[in-house]
């Protein structure tokens, strides 16, 4: 049985496994691509197709292609539905893809794929977690352990084997922008902080290249293309600025041409142009890894490695502001699209030792590896609480940098004498931030309390982390003994329940 590390990105999945010596190594899929297009298409048929395959489909008929799906995790937003009114969420597309990943491993392997490590954004939301456990679930295979993309992409550049080095990962791949703070030091790496932009990827910077072909294309020949109308130009358009970014990656400028209607568009594009373009997007980027270095309370100077990792890092804009911000040059360790999985492999292997497992490659055990990794939570979760002037708010329990895994109790009041019942509103927000500004993520009741009129402390709420970074929450009264535990929902809404606790 293999335990392979899969990088499931927004524009790419990547899959990895360890050789007989343990070295994570890169697993190219059937077709003999190092990686596999994140893209379903389905067919009129009724078949589905993945991979480079999709998008070739895609041309044909775009209404039946499914791209750009990982921002919609952790939501019930249909991304497709067919004829027969079945849905598709980006679970869905995700499961779809993750039992396309298992076949494309087995193939090239020869060994059964039942566990699989699968990297998620540092920035995830609980409901983003569960729904890529339940995506691996429902097509068979058990996600094992669920790394963040830039502790992975650190292993994956082998910081682990780097005594005393602070590194920067900036991550920037085709649906989300996450960049962490690794400290390595013995056999010990630490993630000291981790912030992001989930709204901020690769696809943003293709949009913008897209306004400004379009404009182009108005102004040479008298109208602007619709994705309605011209979808088949849409698709071509896309898969030209793909090209663009790679081949603007090693040269100063190269050439599109396109054509709708009988009308063509080509363009001569200069690096310094398309840098132009997509400046402000690249910029807010750089101020979010200001923030971060800040937030690690340190600066510049301490960094000793940039590592940047994800597809959109190979653009020379993000080079080039990232040299300029640190000082330093990039490092070229680990090619930016592998970093990832390659470090996912190895988040298995502590997984299992963790878990008291034998880890096997084939017929050889590898031994456990001689390393600690401590991640961090990437945001503020706690519970709703009433003020003194009753002004609802986020108290938080576990705030953000909490180590993985954790346990967190904090004691509360109850909101008024004589109360029986309580809802426990769990939120994620920063602590003292209004609660209807915050995301919920579930609830749960503590009833059947016994009644007292007077306001001391009595409500104990413990969150726990699991290796995952999940979470569970329990509430305890300290007066009776009654407990109850929350069954998570992941509604996003303010309504409903009875009254709350107040800070204790």
């Amino acid at each position: 049985m293999l335990i392979p590390g899969i990088d499931a990105g927004n524009s790419r999945f990547k899959y990895a496994a360890p050789d007989v010596a343990g070295n994570p190594t890169l697993i190219a899929n059937k077709f003999g691509e190092p990686f596999t297009p994140s893209a379903v298409f389905f067919a009129p048929d009724g078949s589905i197709i993945v991979g480079t395959e999709a998008l070739n489909a895609g041309f044909a008929d775009p209404t039946r292609l499914v791209v750009n799906w990982k921002r919609s995790m952790g939501t019930d937003a249909v991304l497709y539905a067919t004829d027969d009114g079945t849905v598709y969420t980006a679970m869905d597309i995700l499961a779809i893809l993750l039992n396309d990943a298992r076949d494309n491993i087995e193939t090239k392997t020869d060994q059964v794929v039942n566990e699989a490590v699968i990297t998620v954004p540092a920035n995830y939301t609980d409901a983003q977690k569960q729904q890529t456990i339940d995506a691996a679930a429902k097509v068979g295979i058990k996600a094992i352990l669920l790394p963040h993309e830039p502790t992975a992409a650190a292993l994956g550049n082998e910081l682990h084997k780097r005594k005393n080095c602070i590194v920067l990962v900036y991550d920037l791949g085709g649906g989300t922008f996450d960049v962490s703070i690794v400290r390595s030091g013995g056999n010990v790496c630490d993630v000291v902080a981790t912030g992001g932009e989930p709204n901020i990827g690769g696809r943003d910077f293709n949009d913008r290249i897209s306004e400004k072909m379009l404009d182009e294309f108005n102004a040479k020949n008298g109208f602007t293309p619709s994705r309605d109308d011209h979808p088949i130009f849409f698709q071509e358009m896309i898969q030209r600025i793909e090209q663009l970014k790679i081949s603007l990656s090693v040269q100063a400028q190269s050439q599109i041409v396109l054509s709708c209607e009988g009308k063509q568009l080509a363009m001569t594009i200069t690096r310094q142009q398309f840098n132009s373009w997509v400046e402000d997007i690249a910029e807010k980027t750089m101020e979010r890894t200001k923030q971060v270095i800040k937030d690690a309370n340190l600066d510049m100077s301490s960094i000793d490695e940039i590592y940047a990792v994800g597809g959109g890092s190979m653009m020379p804009i993000i080079t080039e502001m990232l040299e300029t911000l640190t000082g330093k040059k990039v490092s070229r360790r680990c090619e930016p699209h592998a970093a990832a999985a390659l470090g996912a492999v190895l988040g298995g292997r502590l997984e299992y030792r963790r878990q008291g497992k034998t880890y096997t490659c084939g017929d050889v055990v590898l031994p456990a590896p001689d390393l600690i990794v401590h991640d961090i939570l990437s945001h503020t979760i706690g519970v709703l609480a009433l003020e003194q002037d009753n002004r609802e708010i986020c108290s938080e329990i576990l705030p953000s940098e909490t180590p993985i895994p954790s346990v967190q109790t904090k004691l509360f009041k109850l909101g008024e004498p004589n109360q029986t019942a309580v809802t426990i509103k769990v939120l994620e927000g920063e602590g003292g931030k209004n609660a209807n500004e915050c995301l919920m993520l579930g609830h749960f009741d503590l009833t059947d309390l016994p009644p007292r009129p007077d306001m001391i402390g009595r409500i104990e709420v413990t969150f726990s982390l699991d290796s995952n970074g999940l979470l569970t929450a329990k509430a305890r009264d300290s007066a009776s003994g009654k407990t109850a535990e929350m069954n998570i929902d992941y509604e996003h809404s303010n309504s409903g329940g009875t009254t709350q606790v107040g800070a204790a």
